[in-house]
């Protein structure tokens, strides 16, 4: 799937937080040329922590996650459901950063979940370290769905999740098991995984150009 991701220009920022304004503007942008952007926000964030946590950054790359993503058919115009396990102030962070956003036909929703079973209709299902406790039971849910999962928890690929965030020199990366993607029936962009820390497993004939 190459969607070459939308040049229209940005709509405002309406009530976003500044440094979620700032990390937006990337979401319009081929995923090579935002992570060079994103890398550099990084370094900012390092330098003067208020600007962007780490959580933040998660954040942005969930959104942007979406638009490299592509789902079996017969869903285009149903909600993308972003599923969190994550403390409140994460799951308010994702929900103003999609706030009126689309990908492609589907419109941008978040939804707090907690544990398996909760899972139902989610697109992308990020657990948060915090929540490692339910982390089986969450990915245990979602065998064999069309869910991508993600997580900055270790050892996460190891438990069959599909992407794991990592800080690799103070910036946040992520690294890919391609194996329990082609298990759930998503497929993931090529331009998404050029840029992945590491990939695990190879490039099935579901995984776009």
């Amino acid at each position: 799937m190459n969607r070459q991701v939308d040049f229209t220009p940005v709509t405002p920022c309406n009530h976003r937080p500044a440094n979620l304004c700032l990390f937006r503007h990337g979401a319009y942008l081929p995923f090579t040329l935002f992570l060079i952007i994103l890398a550099s926000l990084n370094r900012h964030a390092q330098a003067q922590p208020p600007a962007a946590s780490q959580s933040d950054v998660q954040a942005v790359y969930l959104f942007n996650f979406a638009k490299f993503v592509r789902w079996p058919s017969g869903a285009e115009h149903e909600p993308l459901t972003i599923c969190v396990a994550a403390p409140k102030k994460f799951v308010d962070t994702v929900t103003k950063l999609v706030a009126g956003e689309y990908v492609e036909t589907r419109p941008l929703a978040i939804r707090a979940i907690q544990s398996g079973g909760d899972e139902a209709g989610c697109a992308i299902l990020f657990v948060d370290v915090s929540a490692k406790e339910h982390l089986d039971s969450l990915l245990a849910a979602t065998v064999g769905k069309p869910v991508l999962t993600v997580s900055d928890a270790p050892g996460f690929l190891d438990h069959g999740g599909m992407i794991q965030f990592l800080v690799v020199s103070n910036r946040v990366r992520f690294s890919v098991d391609l194996r329990s993607v082609d298990r759930s029936g998503v497929s993931l962009s090529s331009e998404l995984l050029k840029v992945a820390v590491s990939v695990n497993g190879r490039p099935s004939g579901g995984q776009t150009p």
